[in-house]
């Protein structure tokens, strides 16, 4: 236990990952964008050819609206990752 007066017995830690845990700088975080979007794109890109080939189309249009929901998180990840940037000068967070 501590108090206002006494040291912290540990250093504070960020649990998990995230863009939220102070752990990850932003070029990190869209890397990682970058990488989760292309993996996802190529997967559908795989599965909507298989199905054009079966002649699916319904199915295609499914990973078409999947692939623009990608393309919607990566967007809303790319934008926390760049809240993230801190200019220069400033110290980085305890």
């Amino acid at each position: 236990m501590t108090t206002p007066t006494s040291p912290r017995d540990e250093p504070p830690r960020p649990e998990g990952f995230g863009f939220r845990t102070g752990v990850r700088s932003e070029a990190v975080a869209i890397g990682f964008a970058v990488f989760v979007l292309s993996l996802g794109t190529a997967l559908l890109a795989i599965g909507a050819l298989i199905l054009a080939d079966a002649g699916r189309w319904g199915y295609v249009l499914a990973l078409v609206v999947l692939e623009l929901l990608f393309i919607a998180g990566f967007g809303a990840m790319v934008h926390m990752a760049r809240q993230r940037h801190r200019p220069h000068g400033m110290p980085p967070p305890a």
